[in-house]
């Protein structure tokens, strides 16, 4: 019965991901993550948290909205949901922008320091390594993303 229960939440949560949000939902979204921001700024994590989660339910194709959510989440103790809503983030902008874009470099980086975390260095070198490499085949070695994931991955070998 459990596995059931998980393959259906499984299930769900798949065409959940799929179904066109409405623009209620769009415009709900939008004000979860206005109050998670303001939860941020008053420190309440947790809170912020759970605005992310909303704002990344109501709205499963915005990336950025599911790459805060990965932060609050691994801040908050749970860098497995991190993965998670990093793995979709990355799926989307891969969509959205090709495989060698800068912003789908920047959520393979988050993704690294996910992995460093929660001191799997092998996957963190794994993806800071594929994150500098498309960054640097688009804006070059010296740009400043390229010299900061950089700085990321050589910390992250000499461990």
């Amino acid at each position: 019965m459990k596995n059931l229960t998980a393959l259906i939440s499984i299930c769900f949560m798949a065409t959940a991901a799929y179904a066109e949000p409405t623009t209620e939902a769009l415009n709900q979204a939008v004000k979860e993550h206005d109050q998670a921001n303001i939860a941020m700024m008053k420190k309440d994590e947790e809170l912020a948290y759970s605005h992310l989660q909303k704002a990344a339910e109501l709205d499963p194709e915005n990336a950025t909205y599911l790459n805060s959510a990965a932060y609050m989440a691994m801040k908050l103790g749970d860098p497995e949901k991190a993965i998670l809503y990093l793995d979709q983030a990355i799926m989307l902008d891969k969509e959205r922008y090709g495989e060698d874009h800068p912003n789908v470099a920047m959520v393979i980086n988050n993704k690294a320091s996910v992995y460093s975390n929660m001191g799997n260095s092998e996957m963190a070198i794994e993806h800071y390594q594929q994150a500098y490499d498309i960054v640097v085949a688009s804006v070059g070695e010296k740009h400043p993303q390229a010299e900061t994931i950089k700085g990321f991955l050589d910390a992250e070998k000499a461990k």
